[in-house]
């Protein structure tokens, strides 16, 4: 059965649909076995369907294992994930925090990427103070990692949907200068010179 979530929203709503495409994978009485979220080659998509069909690898298997395996940041980094997946976010939070708390110094390489997530979801959630937090932590513990552009801009967007409009400037400003070959400074830069407009209109300049 195929349905767009965006119509059918009854269902969406009951399966937490929130990413596209998803996948369902159902017992023959609804009962949800698992889900496979986004784009995959046909032979990892088969794996994944026929590994949930077998048991292997779900959600509820992980969970099963997390009271011996929940010191294992790899681990957590993907029970959170999953739960992030089936739309159980408080579940992903914890998982995500529980991971920052473990490995602090980031040796497995996966704890910058669970405070993205965090400052995602909590801007999704409307909490854009706790956003720019955990992104602005990417900035000062991790300045290395892969994220650290996209931290950058988290800060400012989240500046912006605060409505600190001087602040968010400055930090678009700031990535625009720092990296001027990135091909995100030119949106950077556009972002500046809109909020200025912004704030001159404010200040009756």
């Amino acid at each position: 059965m195929k349905l767009n979530a965006e119509v059918d929203t009854a269902t969406s709503a009951h399966y937490r649909v929130r990413s596209y495409p998803t996948v369902l994978v159902l017992r023959s009485d609804g009962v949800e076995i698992d889900r496979v979220v986004g784009y995959y080659r046909a032979p990892e998509f088969t794996g994944l369907v026929e590994d949930y069909l077998d048991g292997r690898n779900t959600l509820a298997s992980m969970a099963g294992a997390e009271s011996t395996q929940g010191s294992d940041p790899a681990f957590l980094a993907k029970l959170a994930d999953r739960y992030f997946e089936h739309g159980l976010y408080a579940d992903a939070k914890a998982r995500y925090l529980r991971l920052v708390a473990l490995d602090r110094a980031n040796k497995s390489g996966l704890v910058d990427d669970a405070l993205m997530s965090l400052s995602r979801m909590s801007r999704k959630d409307g909490d854009y103070a706790t956003a720019r937090k955990y992104a602005q932590k990417v900035l000062d513990r991790y300045p290395d990692s892969d994220n650290m552009r996209s931290a950058f801009l988290q800060v400012a967007i989240n500046w912006k949907k605060a409505g600190d409009l001087a602040k968010a400037r400055k930090v678009f400003l700031d990535y625009a200068g720092k990296f001027p070959e990135d091909e995100d400074a030119p949106y950077a830069k556009e972002q500046a010179d809109t909020l200025a407009v912004q704030i001159a209109r404010k200040s009756g300049a």
